[in-house]
């Protein structure tokens, strides 16, 4: 395996101090460090992306306000290469040796499930901001939190849409990781409670790049929906497989991949009927909506996704509890993540203080009108209706 490579380290310069309080201004000026594991190459590299420029737009904002407890934030992070064994391996380093104050976590369940142990190991309090399975936070650990809502709330806004339009049947398909893994396990509870039966199941290679066979095995089995539980790699390659197929099912859903502002920059026309999941509603009201938006813009020049706002906010919590807790002491900090309830970019943070289950977060359904992302699910918050059903390919 390739040697990770440490990416850098974002800190503010310390403020100079007097001769005769040197020392105490020098502790004082030392940066609060936040240590990260990130999938910045490999299968996950495009939401790992994300993850950290909400991140780095976050300590940015923070640092020009002062920081946090009279102190600068700086981010120590490191490429995981979207390799659990090695995300554990760099969480190790990072406390070990880096020995950050403080741990975030990683992009993805597939990384974030073994990383949680590390957290575990040595009491270290970690937010989790990209993890939507719960299976995790029901081992009874104590010092992670999810940071997204859980897993079942990905499936509830499109079934009841499919139910809505008297649909029964489900397909699902995925590549072999463990969020696919998770989501799949969460469609038979939810599909009963709507009445809906699964009709085909199948993972792929996490790396596939030829979906022929598993759509043709799809298009035999004719479900009403098909579920794709695909990240940005391979969600491209599944929607141009049902092109190439000429076979659209009533509903089409892609779960990741179709959330990424920039897959109609591959898809096209194509995109046009697909819908995706989302935690965070690009278009909501707020000023901090509006701001987050112009300023991601203008840092990275290009428009942010849930990724994004999710590890943003994440931030925004840890800050909320460490100010409640006035120190860097981790059984206090954990204590305060617990408990702490506050309103983030992303919505009402709060979690079960027992488990670290998220209780206040949701997820959107949104689908691609026009080219553009409509957030259709639930009907408090949507910007358009869904449209039904989706387009034979003929027609486009």
């Amino acid at each position: 395996m390739q040697r990770s490579r440490f990416i850098r380290t974002v800190s503010a310069a310390a403020v100079a101090p007097t001769l005769a309080t040197a020392a105490a201004a020098q502790a004082q000026a030392a940066p609060i460090t936040i240590g990260a594991s990130l999938s910045l190459t490999g299968i996950f590299a495009d939401g790992g992306k994300y993850s950290l420029e909400g991140y780095q737009l976050w300590i940015k904002q923070q640092n020009a306000k002062g920081g946090v407890l009279g102190r600068q934030i700086a981010l120590k992070y490191y490429d995981d290469q979207s390799e659990p064994a090695t995300g554990v391996r760099l969480y190790e380093r990072l406390i070990n040796e880096d020995k950050v104050d403080i741990i975030m976590g990683p992009y993805g369940t597939a990384i974030t499930a073994p990383a949680a142990n590390v957290a575990e190991r040595y009491k270290m309090p970690m937010i989790c901001p990209e993890t939507a399975d719960v299976v995790m936070f029901q081992r009874g650990f104590k010092y992670i939190f999810q940071g997204l809502g859980p897993v079942q709330t990905y499936l509830y806004g499109v079934l009841q849409i499919a139910k809505d339009h008297g649909l029964k049947t489900l397909a699902l398909i995925g590549p072999d990781t463990a969020f696919s893994h998770a989501l799949v396990n969460a469609v038979p509870e939810v599909a009963r409670g709507f009445g809906q039966a699964i009709v085909y199941t199948e993972f792929y290679p996490a790396r596939a790049s030829d979906f022929a066979s598993v759509i043709e095995k799809v298009k035999a089995a004719n479900p009403d929906v098909l579920l794709a539980m695909a990240f940005p790699n391979d969600s491209i390659g599944v929607l141009r497989q049902l092109k190439q197929s000429n076979y659209a099912p009533k509903i089409f859903y892609e779960a990741v991949g179709a959330s990424d502002p920039r897959y109609v920059e591959s898809a096209g026309k194509d995109v046009n009927g697909v819908f995706s999941v989302t935690a965070w509603d690009p278009d909501g009201p707020g000023a901090e909506n509006a701001s987050f938006k112009a300023s991601y813009r203008a840092e990275f020049k290009r428009d942010p996704d849930y990724h994004s706002a999710s590890n943003y906010s994440s931030l925004e919590v840890l800050a909320a509890a460490l100010k409640r807790v006035g120190s860097l002491d981790r059984e206090k900090l954990r204590d305060a993540i617990a408990t702490t309830q506050v309103k983030t970019l992303v919505g009402n943070w709060r979690v079960d203080p027992r488990t670290g289950i998220q209780l206040g977060y949701t997820s959107y359904i949104l689908q691609w009108q026009n080219g553009k992302q409509v957030i259709v699910y639930p009907g408090n918050v949507a910007h358009g209706k869904p449209i039904f059903p989706f387009p034979v390919w003929s027609s486009r």
